[in-house]
Formats: structure tokens, C-alpha cells, sequence
């Protein structure tokens, strides 16, 4: 235990900073940009090599790389093999599937722009995104080697250089963000500068490929340190290649069924009109309690996950998948209240400056307040589907997730026109609370040692903890400071104080004694 909570440290702590100047990075870029046109542009030529990453081979190496390579490290000279083979396949398919994919640039980007806003000259839009996109489409094979190198470095238990190498990438943003006034463009940019302006296209693709590319790096500079011996051998028909392949083909489906979605979504918000943009940041703040919060707890469990499955120790599996699920309820569940409850107001407090301005913020605490409806499903879903993943079972998550993506479509259709981005968020929200009970109850079947009665009861005490949060959030709130400035930084403070404290008053009153126990472990071991 005492080790698991050393790892679940180094991941918070370096997930913690990564969120953090994560967060500074849509700050600098939302002063600098502002919420344009040319900020759609960029989201949606940034979405592209994550989007074809995720597709061809992202989602494969993810999903299957860790459960593996746990089970090949523990081994010795034969296994390395095996590794060589992997890694040297995976390798020769990423530079392949990058140089494929910067030709088709043009293509890519247009499925990002099918639904130009009325207002926006969408041949200029996607001038200048199709040329964003031919930059950040590089990422795609320096993603692949971070996914590789932090699956190999998770597998041994070394979780520093891949939960801190993501702060060297948005520090390598920020300053190429910040330079940006420096190369003779308007203020804010705009769309045609990017194509006449080779300064402004170099400025802005370097500010998220640089940084991708000098995390990658660094993690494949831990590795070597790490005594992991890695040959270049593509070897297209080795068992180990065969196996991997195996294990993700339903991983494919899922990440299929992904990026449909994401086509979908991005083209509801009117690519041109702000809204992309909007939704992109209010995204990036959702995910802040994921990433601080479950992440690192996440992380930390997966391999041990895959080795009790592979001991063939069920009843342990379930103890750690029920103390998971409950942490992580337990962590985002007043997060999410936090983030509804007060979205005005941090967004005011964090993006408002420069050339964002008041209805950049509207637009963006709409659709935050649709996502955080979702914080707690989102983790949780994701979570469950750790377990399957250890099981070595691809199947079930991706049937599961066929049903998140297509519910998160269907309300997006029904939401949209009436409610905007709001309407996005809260449709992403409802697909994920609905498809996180949905696989719980499939987990369960497949290990009925993870009892969900006492799981229900848990986090029934945890909403009636969060629902006395949100009485108090909601009456202070309206009583203290303003949703801009100082009086917004008053407001999240106090209310957010107070609603924190009546939160853990009514965990204490409705008697959860694994909350208790939660709390105890961390304050002892941070006392050490």
C-alpha cells in the first residue's frame, strides 16, 4: 500500500503541474487569440493528429500496451524479444501512417470544417486550417513514441517521467504563444494572416508540435535509463505483434466510434463561429478534476490490476476495483458541483483578459456547465473500463462505448439548436452517467465478487454529501463577489470553502467509513 500511494503521488504531483500549466497554455492562447475563427481553425487542426493517431494506432497502443508489457517485464531475456518486437513494429507503422497522413492534409481537415458558421469565408477557414494541420499532423508519431515509452515505464512501476514530460510540452506552448504578438500579425490574429504570414503559421504549429515532440524525448530518454534493452526489429509476424494485434482489434472499433463522435460534436458548433473554441476550453477545465484527481489513481492501479488477473486473485481484483470506483466518486463528485455551480465565474476568473472578451466567456461557462454534469461519470466510466482491460477483454468496451457515442450524438442533435453549446456539454454529460452504469453492471456480471450494494450505498452517501455542498455553494455564492476580477477569485474562494467543508460534515454525518479510512491514509503518509 505504502508504494501504491508513493506511485499515486509522483503521478498526482506531475499530473497536477501538467494540468496546471496546461491551463496556463488556453489562458496565454485565449489572450493572445481571443475566441475567432482562427481559434476554431486551430482547434480543429489540432484535433487532427489526435484524432488519426487515436485511429490507427493510439488507441491500440493505450488500451493494450500496459496490461502486456506488465506481464513481459516481470520476465527476463525471452520477453525482451518480444518488447523489440512490439516496439520496432509499432515504430515502422507510425512513421508510415504520419508521412500518409501530412498528404492528406487537406482531406483531414475538411472533415473538421463539413459545417462552416454562415458568417465565416469557409474557403479561408480552411486555407488556413489545412495549413495548421500539415504542422500539427507531425505530432502523430511523437505521440506514438510517448504512448510506447510510458507504457514500458508504467509496466516497471517509473511513473516520474511520463506524469512530468507533458509540463515540458505546455511550457514549450506558452513561450511560442507568447511570441506571437512578436511576428508583425494584428491583434487578435486572423484567419488570412496565417497563410500570409509564414512567421504566424511557423509561430502557431511549432506551439503544440515542439512541445509534443521534446516529451516524447525526454520519455524515451527515461527509458533507456530505466536498463529496458529495446532493439530496432520489425518483426510484422511475431507472436508478441500478433498477440497486441489481437487484443485491439475490438480497441479499433471503440476508437472508431470515437473520433465519429468527434467529427459529429465539432461540426454541431458551427466550426468558425467561436463555439468550437468555446467548447474546446470549457473541455480542457472539465478534465482538471479527471486529470488531478482520477488520473493519477487510475494510473497507478492499472498494472496491478493486470497482475492480479493474471495471479488469478478475483476477490483481490474486485477490493481494488471497489475502492477505486469509490475514490474516484468520491474525488469528482464535488468537483462536478464545484464546476456547475460556479463556471461563471472561473471562467471569468481565468480566461477574461486581453483579447477574450465578456461573450467569449458566456459562450464558454455555458458549455462548462453542461460538462460538469459528467465529471463524475466520465471517471468513473473510464475507471470501470480499466477492468476490462486488465481482463484482457477489448470486446465489451468498445459495445459499451458504441452506446456512449452514439447517446452523446443523439442528444447532441436534440440539444443543440435550443441550447447551444450548453446543449453539447450536457449531451456529453448524459451519455457518460448513463454509459458508466451501464459498464459497471457488466463488470459485475463478469466478477460477481464486486458487490454493488454497498458500492450503491457509498455513493448515495457521497451525492447527499455533495447535495449539502451545493446548498451551500449556491447561497454564498449569490451573497459574495461577482463572476469577473477580484470579486469572481472572492466568490470561487469562499464559496468553494465552505461548500468543501459542509461536503466532508456530511460524509462524517451519513457514516462512510471508507471515506473516513481514505482520508486517515493520506494524512498519515503525508506526515512522513
Amino acid at each position: 500500500m505504502a508504494g501504491l500511494i508513493r506511485s499515486n503521488l509522483v503521478v498526482a504531483s506531475g499530473t497536477a503541474v501538467s494540468r496546471i500549466t496546461g491551463l496556463v497554455r488556453i489562458v496565454i492562447f485565449g489572450m493572445v487569440i481571443g475566441q475567432t475563427a482562427l481559434a476554431d481553425a486551430f482547434d480543429g487542426a489540432n484535433n487532427a493528429p489526435n484524432a488519426i493517431y487515436e485511429l490507427f494506432i493510439g488507441g491500440v497502443l493505450s488500451a493494450s500496451l500496459v496490461p502486456l508489457f506488465a506481464r513481459l517485464v516481470d520476465n527476463d531475456h525471452k520477453e525482451n524479444n518480444d518488447i523489440d518486437a512490439i516496439v520496432s513494429t509499432a515504430l515502422y507503422v507510425l512513421i508510415s501512417v504520419t508521412v500518409v497522413a501530412v498528404l492528406a492534409a487537406p482531406a483531414i481537415f475538411h472533415l473538421f470544417s463539413l459545417n462552416p458558421a454562415s458568417a465565416v469565408d469557409a474557403d479561408a477557414y480552411r486555407e488556413a486550417g489545412t495549413a495548421l494541420t500539415r504542422i500539427f499532423l507531425v505530432q502523430i508519431f511523437f505521440y506514438g513514441i510517448s504512448a510506447i515509452t510510458s507504457a514500458l515505464l508504467n509496466a516497471r512501476r517509473q511513473f516520474f517521467a511520463a506524469a512530468w514530460s507533458p509540463v515540458l510540452a505546455n511550457i514549450v506552448a506558452i513561450a511560442f504563444l507568447l511570441y506571437i504578438p512578436s511576428v508583425g500579425a494584428a491583434s487578435p490574429p486572423q484567419l488570412g494572416e496565417v497563410v500570409s504570414n509564414n512567421s504566424l503559421l511557423w509561430t502557431l504549429g511549432l506551439s503544440t508540435t515542439a512541445g509534443i515532440g521534446l516529451m516524447a524525448i525526454t520519455q524515451l530518454l527515461a527509458v533507456r535509463r530505466s536498463g529496458i534493452p529495446i532493439s530496432f526489429r520489425p518483426q510484422f509476424r511475431h507472436p508478441a505483434v500478433a498477440r497486441l494485434i489481437r487484443l485491439s482489434t475490438w480497441t479499433l472499433g471503440y476508437v472508431v466510434a470515437n473520433q465519429i463522435a468527434l467529427v459529429v460534436i465539432k461540426n454541431l458548433a458551427s466550426p468558425g463561429s467561436g463555439w468550437v473554441d468555446a467548447y474546446a476550453k470549457a473541455f480542457i477545465i472539465f478534465q482538471l478534476p479527471h486529470g488531478l484527481l482520477a488520473v493519477s489513481l487510475a494510473t497507478t492501479l492499472v498494472p496491478e490490476l493486470s497482475r492480479l488477473i493474471h495471479l488469478d486473485d478475483e476477490a483481490a481484483f474486485a477490493r481494488r476495483m471497489n475502492d477505486g470506483i469509490r475514490y474516484t466518486a468520491m474525488l469528482t463528485i464535488p468537483a462536478a458541483v464545484g464546476l456547475f455551480l460556479l463556471a461563471k465565474p472561473i471562467v471569468g476568473t481565468l480566461l477574461q483578459h486581453g483579447n477574450f472578451d465578456q461573450v467569449a466567456t458566456s459562450n464558454t461557462a455555458r458549455a462548462l456547465s453542461g460538462l460538469a454534469l459528467g465529471v463524475a461519470g466520465f471517471s468513473v466510466y473510464l475507471f470501470v473500463l480499466r477492468g476490462f482491460y486488465a481482463r484482457n477483454d477489448t470486446r465489451t468496451p468498445f459495445l459499451i462505448n458504441l452506446v456512449e457515442n452514439a447517446l452523446n450524438i443523439v442528444f447532441a442533435l436534440l440539444l443543440v439548436d435550443r441550447f447551444d453549446v450548453l446543449g453539447l456539454g450536457i449531451a456529453y454529460s448524459l451519455a457518460y452517467l448513463i454509459s458508466a452504469a451501464i459498464a459497471l453492471l457488466v463488470l459485475h456480471r463478469s466478477t460477481p465478487s464486486l458487490q454493488l450494494s454497498p458500492l450503491l450505498v457509498s455513493i448515495l452517501r457521497i451525492v447527499g454529501a455533495a447535495a449539502l455542498m451545493a446548498v451551500t455553494i449556491r447561497f454564498t455564492s449569490g451573497l459574495i463577489g461577482s463572476n469577473v476580477g477580484v470579486g469572481a477569485l472572492t466568490r470561487i474562494f469562499v464559496s468553494s470553502s465552505l461548500g468543501l467543508l459542509m461536503y466532508v460534515i456530511g460524509l462524517l454525518a451519513f457514516g462512510a467509513p471508507d471515506i473516513r479510512h481514505f482520508v486517515l491514509s493520506k494524512m498519515t503518509k503525508s506526515s512522513r
